[in-house]
């Protein structure tokens, strides 16, 4: 959702439908009979006509993790052609997980950036809760490379 969401009331003096943007509360004017009237930001209804849009709070949680994911599935399948490989060749299983991991966390800042530019209030919480989300998506990560590469220390 870009920009501001109008939301459609009734203008208690003229009774003629007023368009508002969802953030709007306080003291208004109607465009159409100039009377002023108070907002306060809640529909007939009793429901508050500041909407929270489910799906840029999932995108912005799932972008970032998502990425993390395939850093760790990348660097598996490009060790796993390491292995294969009959000659002498480079290893570029760190390459592909930095360079993921990279990019998981700029998509991270760019979706915060844009929600809160946006005043997107789901994109701006689901990309905090997908870097809250994130240590733990890279620790599983980390255990799944392990167990797919049968690294060891030892």
């Amino acid at each position: 959702m870009v920009g501001t969401t109008m939301v459609e009331i009734l203008c208690p003096h003229c009774e003629e439908e007023i368009g508002l943007d969802d953030d709007a509360v306080g003291e208004l004017s109607c465009p159409l009979c100039d009377e002023e009237f108070t907002w306060d930001g809640l529909l007939d209804d009793g429901e508050s006509a500041d909407f929270y849009d489910r799906k840029s709070f999932w995108i912005s949680l799932g972008i970032p993790n998502l990425l993390i994911i395939m850093a760790w599935c990348a660097g598996a399948f490009l060790d796993l052609l390491h292995d294969r490989a009959e000659g002498p060749t480079t290893n570029y299983s760190e390459y592909g997980i930095v360079s993921l991991l990279a990019v998981s966390f700029l998509s991270w800042i760019a979706l915060l950036i844009h929600g809160i530019r946006v005043k997107n209030k789901a994109m701006w919480k689901g990309a905090l809760t997908g870097i809250a989300a994130a240590p733990f998506v890279l620790v599983l990560g980390i255990w799944g490379f392990i167990i797919a590469t049968d690294w060891s220390l030892f």
